[in-house]
């Protein structure tokens, strides 16, 4: 009887330790054996009392699962990516196979799938795209426009061979994660009633139909631009004009035809999708590893008072439990990092001079309100992306500071050696994304690339006075 009274006591102890927000455990009558090892020696002493505080604690395994307990058909990143890779698959990237199975060991990279076979045909395209670019320089001059248009198709190029590279790599970096979600998921309990899945669907959904009315926007702006200049040079050929205006740097060296048109525009709509997905990917996997830390932070957090003044005692398995979980997570930062840590950098470059050049147009006179709303959109939209993307990204190493303040509480009485080495890995530990080690992705990023934008912007103003006399003497048909 003292045995099941101590076995009720320690279930009222665990239940009140557990978060606010969760139902209480209901437990089955259980009978605890404590087992002594045969070697009582002092080597294997501090072992012998772990093992009993494990009997102690252990056996209170809930009779059923917890309706808040982790999905892997909706928590987890293999499946909540399975849309989002089937999207980009559409547009020629990410050529995985096996995406549509549940377990993340069936996901293969074949050299002579389709996929690839239309990722290697996007590539040749976006190549073409910027050879041409290139000749368009190098025969005619510098000007903003002309290395606009180059950096659009050659960092599209990039985005496409980063993601063909990622896409070798995905599916090992996969099974990393799922074996991490499993071996968590029976202790953590997920601290959000949205699913993973449902939060990439609607950040998907946001970012895509943004996209795409900014897409149709230029498709607008750049139909009005050609049928005026279409009547001012009396041709009936509207879309030919809109084609050899929109890209003259092909059209300037080989002779229009329909299909030539449509083939570029086709190369253009990849391109522009590639864009957007590189910052809407960043996101998404930002978003997957900050809920990874915030439910082990959690369970940490489950272990405060009542006031949030004090940490309850724990046994030392437990926080050598906790520090063994942040290290795996640690660990799969870096792994992925090193996978994409270039398509970082890209992307934080290209967004940076996509912001410093669209500042620089604002200048030029705009004719019509079309062009102005599009001017708009485009670059609130284009500085709302870089926003959430650093500050997604910034939310990671947030999430890995915040066990200090639970371990810094820490009674002396209850403060053991794997504290000790918990609190020396949090502080210490840079836990991050990185732009290829050049910088670290932290809040305080955010505040150094409005300097940097403000800084270059200057410096643009004043390169660009040298053009506003050729701008403003330009007439309706001459592509800059």
């Amino acid at each position: 009887m003292n045995n099941m009274s101590n076995y009720d006591n320690t279930g009222k102890k665990v239940n009140e330790m557990r978060p606010l927000n969760l139902p209480p455990v209901k437990y089955q009558n259980a009978l605890l054996i404590n087992v002594r090892s045969p070697k009582s020696s002092s080597q294997f002493g501090k072992f012998d009392n772990l093992k009993s505080e494990i009997d102690t604690i252990g056996m209170l395994e809930p009779v059923a699962a917890s309706v808040s307990a982790f999905n892997p058909k909706t928590d987890s990143l293999h499946a909540s990516m399975r849309p989002i890779i089937m999207l980009a698959q559409c547009f020629s990237l990410f050529p995985v196979s096996g995406i549509n199975n549940s377990d993340a060991s069936y996901l293969r990279f074949t050299w002579r799938s389709p996929k690839f076979v239309y990722c290697a045909m996007s590539i040749f395209g976006s190549s073409i795209m910027t050879i041409f670019n290139i000749l368009r320089i190098v025969t005619t001059g510098v000007n903003s426009t002309k290395m606009t248009t180059f950096v659009f198709n050659g960092t599209n190029l990039i985005a496409s061979l980063l993601f063909l590279k990622l896409s070798i790599q995905w599916p090992c970096l996969m099974v990393t994660w799922e074996k991490l979600e499993k071996e968590l998921s029976h202790r953590h309990r997920k601290i959000s009633r949205i699913t993973l899945a449902t939060k990439f669907s609607i950040v998907t959904i946001v970012v895509m139909m943004i996209a795409l009315v900014e897409h149709g926007l230029s498709i607008i702006h750049g139909y009005i631009q050609a049928k005026e200049c279409a009547l001012y040079k009396a041709e009936e050929d509207i879309l030919g004009v809109y084609f050899q205006m929109q890209f003259p740097q092909i059209f300037s060296r080989i002779q229009y035809s329909l299909w030539k048109g449509v083939l570029v525009d086709i190369c253009n709509i990849l391109s522009t999708f590639s864009w957007n997905f590189v910052d809407l990917f960043l996101i998404l996997i930002s978003i997957a590893l900050t809920d990874q830390f915030r439910q082990l932070n959690s369970r940490l957090n489950s272990i405060r008072g009542k006031h949030h003044f004090i940490v309850k005692a724990m046994p030392e398995w437990w926080w050598a439990e906790a520090r063994s979980e942040y290290n795996h997570l640690a660990t799969l930062t870096r792994q992925l990092d090193s996978h994409i840590s270039v398509m970082v950098l890209l992307s934080f470059a290209t967004d940076l001079y996509f912001i410093c050049i669209q500042l620089l147009f604002s200048f030029t006179p705009m004719r019509g309100i079309i062009e102005k709303i599009y001017f708009g959109f485009s670059f609130g939209f284009l500085l709302a992306r870089t926003t959430v993307v650093s500050l997604c990204a910034a939310t990671i190493h947030d999430e890995s500071l915040l066990p200090a303040p639970i371990l810094y509480s820490v009674s002396g009485s209850s403060f053991s050696t794997e504290v000790m080495r918990f609190l020396a890995q949090v502080t210490t530990d840079n836990i991050c994304l990185t732009g290829m080690k050049f910088f670290s992705v932290t809040r305080s990023l955010v505040l150094t690339v409005a300097g940097t934008i403000v800084t270059y912007e200057l410096v643009l103003v004043q390169f660009n006075t040298t053009q506003q006399s050729e701008v403003s003497n330009s007439t309706l048909c001459e592509v800059k």
